[in-house]
């Protein structure tokens, strides 16, 4: 039987609400109402992080629209934070030209992850002015703001105390269930088998999957007859990413055997609880797979390739040293090979 919880998920506009992103979505709804009607508890800043393509800019975009078809004079200013630095002919730089000419409601800061390190001072004070205006402030970034390097200390700690909400990577049956309702969506039809088939062995993207039902859908037309498994298999298995799926074992297995749940070793919390299963998870995901430093950090909650690369040193450190390690360890190879 499948999740309850992913059969009783719907869709707002073409957004396709998932047990992953649940909780930004529910966010971002709660800025909307809090802008239109100021009845609502401010959420600011609200921060947004997550891998890439996994709905950050799209939760931006709608919620953008959302505002300035509902009110004609609300204005938006959206920025990339690594444009975010002074200029030696504008001491002040884009700061100083936002402060100048603030009717701006909502400021959108995309991309805090690419911050120049001389921009923290600027974001300081961005922030500082919109909050004194009670003007709004979204950012998204591929980690949570304790995980960026570029930020100081200082920055990373007012940016926490907003609302930090984290889009998690796709599970095999949200994978599923994105599909069939991105399909359902573009009026295609597809058998059972073949959405098993592209949520078991295409990456967790949302951005991804969509371009899997755009190339599905393309293939329908050009064979003009429904599509069968064979013909799916010719066209995707060159790309398709079993690791993918052997991250969500490797999940699963380190998750059942320390007891403690999936979303806590892709969030941002660093207790003992939980730091040990992440690093062990990365550690086997280095060994198991081929994938990349940086998809094993993204997989984990959108950290960055030297903490990946810290974590896998440790648990080798640890393999001579300490038998309860290097007994997981074992067992955990053993269920997964």
């Amino acid at each position: 039987m499948r999740n309850r919880e992913v059969h009783t998920m719907r869709t707002q506009g073409t957004w396709i609400l998932l047990p992953e992103n649940r909780a930004a979505w529910q966010a971002v709804e709660r800025v909307r109402k809090h802008l239109l009607s100021r009845h609502h508890s401010p959420l600011n800043p609200l921060f947004l992080h997550g891998s890439p393509g996994c709905g950050k800019s799209r939760l931006v975009d709608d919620l953008v629209h959302a505002l300035t078809a509902q009110r004609p004079d609300f204005l938006a200013t959206r920025l990339s934070a690594a444009d975010l630095t002074a200029s030696p002919a504008e001491p002040e730089g884009i700061s100083g030209s936002l402060r100048g000419r603030f009717g701006v409601d909502l400021l959108v800061l995309e991309d805090v992850q690419h911050l120049p390190a001389r921009g923290n001072s600027t974001l300081e004070a961005l922030l500082d002015d919109c909050l004194a205006r009670q003007r709004q402030v979204v950012l998204t970034a591929t980690s949570g703001p304790a995980l960026l390097p570029n930020l100081s200390a200082r920055l990373a700690s007012r940016l926490a105390q907003g609302l930090v909400c984290h889009l998690l990577p796709l599970a095999l049956e949200s994978r599923r269930e994105f599909l069939r309702r991105h399909a359902e969506q573009r009026g295609l039809s597809i058998s059972a088998d073949l959405l098993d088939w592209l949520a078991q062995h295409m990456p967790g993207s949302p951005r991804q999957l969509e371009g899997a039902i755009t190339r599905l859908d393309s293939l329908a037309r050009q064979l003009r007859r429904p599509v069968q498994l064979d013909d799916l298999i010719s066209v995707f298995a060159p790309e398709a990413e079993q690791p993918a799926l052997s991250l969500d074992r490797i999940l699963q297995q380190v998750c059942g055997y320390f007891r403690v749940e999936p979303q806590a070793l892709c969030s941002a919390g660093r207790s003992r609880r939980v730091l040990l299963p992440r690093q062990v998870g990365m550690y086997l995901a280095r060994q198991l797979t081929g994938l990349s430093l940086e998809q094993i950090g993204a997989y984990f909650g959108g950290r960055d390739h030297s903490t990946v690369l810290h974590a896998c040193r440790k648990v080798e450190q640890a393999l001579d040293q300490d038998a309860r390690i290097s007994g997981a360890i074992r067992q955990l190879r053993a269920d997964l090979l």
